[in-house]
C-alpha cells in the first residue's frame, strides 16, 4: 500500500482503461499540471508527478512482491495495469512545495516503518530529529487517512494533510491521524529539496512507445495462452 494524503480532488476513481494515457499526460504538459496522477488497482498503486507540465517523477509499489520501480519502469507498469482494465486513477492539484516533497519522498530511506503508535516514543523521535538536525519526513497513517510532516535540518517546514495543496504551518502530531487508535508511523530521510536534481521524463522519451510495447506484449502474451482477449485502453 502506498500511503499518500489525497491533495486537492481534480477527478477521482476514473477508469483509465479507455483512455490513451501518453496522449491524457501530453494536456496536463501543455497546461502546466502541478500534482500527481495516483493509479490503483490488485497488483499494486503508481505515483506519477507532475511539476508546471514537467513529469518529474513515476514510481509503482507492487502489493504482490513488496517491489518498488522508478522512472520508465514505474510508467510501464502503471500503463500495464491500466491497459488491463482493473485499475482507477485519481488526479490531485498540489503546491509545487508538496510535489518536491512528493518526490523527495518517494526516493527517501527508511528510518521506521509501520510502527504502531500506541508503542512508539512519538517525542524521543521528535527530539532526535532536532538534535541531529535531520532532514525526514514523518508519515502518520492508518488504512483511511493520511498526514506528512516534512523536516528539513531538524525544523519543521509544516504538515501536509487530505485535501490540501499546500504546506500547513501547524505540525502537530497529537492533533493529526496520531489519535486514531490504529495509527502507524513512517519515518524517512529525504534529500533537501535544493539538492534535488529534476528530471523531465516527458522531455527526455515519447511516452507512446512504450505504450505500444506494452499493449504488444500484452496482447502477445494473451495469444500465447490462447486467450481471445480485446485489450483496453486506446492505440491512438
Amino acid at each position: 500500500m502506498l500511503y499518500l494524503p489525497q491533495g486537492k480532488p481534480v477527478r477521482q476513481q476514473v477508469n483509465p482503461a479507455r483512455i490513451n494515457l501518453p496522449e491524457a499526460m501530453g494536456k496536463f504538459r501543455s497546461g502546466k499540471f502541478t500534482g500527481y496522477l495516483r493509479f490503483d488497482a490488485p497488483q499494486g498503486a503508481g505515483i506519477i508527478l507532475f511539476h508546471h507540465g514537467k513529469l518529474i517523477s513515476s514510481f509503482f509499489s507492487s502489493s504482490e512482491k513488496a517491489s518498488q520501480q522508478i522512472a520508465y519502469d514505474a510508467i510501464a507498469r502503471i500503463f500495464e495495469m491500466s491497459i488491463q482494465g482493473h485499475s482507477r486513477l485519481s488526479i490531485y492539484q498540489l503546491s509545487v512545495d508538496l510535489v518536491f516533497g512528493l518526490h523527495a519522498l518517494l526516493q527517501g530511506r527508511y528510518l521506521h516503518r509501520a510502527e504502531d503508535l500506541r508503542q512508539f516514543d512519538v517525542a524521543a523521535m521528535l527530539e532526535k530529529i532536532t538534535e541531529q538536525m535531520l532532514s525526514v519526513c514523518v508519515r502518520v497513517y492508518t488504512d483511511d487517512k493520511v498526514a506528512l510532516i516534512f523536516f528539513d535540518s531538524g525544523y519543521a517546514l509544516g504538515f501536509f494533510h487530505e485535501g490540501s495543496t499546500e504546506l500547513q504551518p501547524t505540525a502537530d502530531l497529537e492533533q493529526s491521524v496520531a489519535a486514531l487508535p490504529d495509527a502507524r508511523l513512517d519515518l524517512v530521510e529525504i534529500q533537501n529539496p535544493d539538492q534535488i536534481v529534476l528530471a523531465d521524463l516527458m522531455g527526455s522519451a515519447d511516452l507512446g512507445p512504450i505504450w505500444q510495447r506494452v499493449r504488444r506484449e500484452m496482447l502477445a502474451e494473451h495469444h500465447r495462452h490462447g486467450e481471445e482477449v480485446v485489450l483496453a485502453g486506446k492505440q491512438g
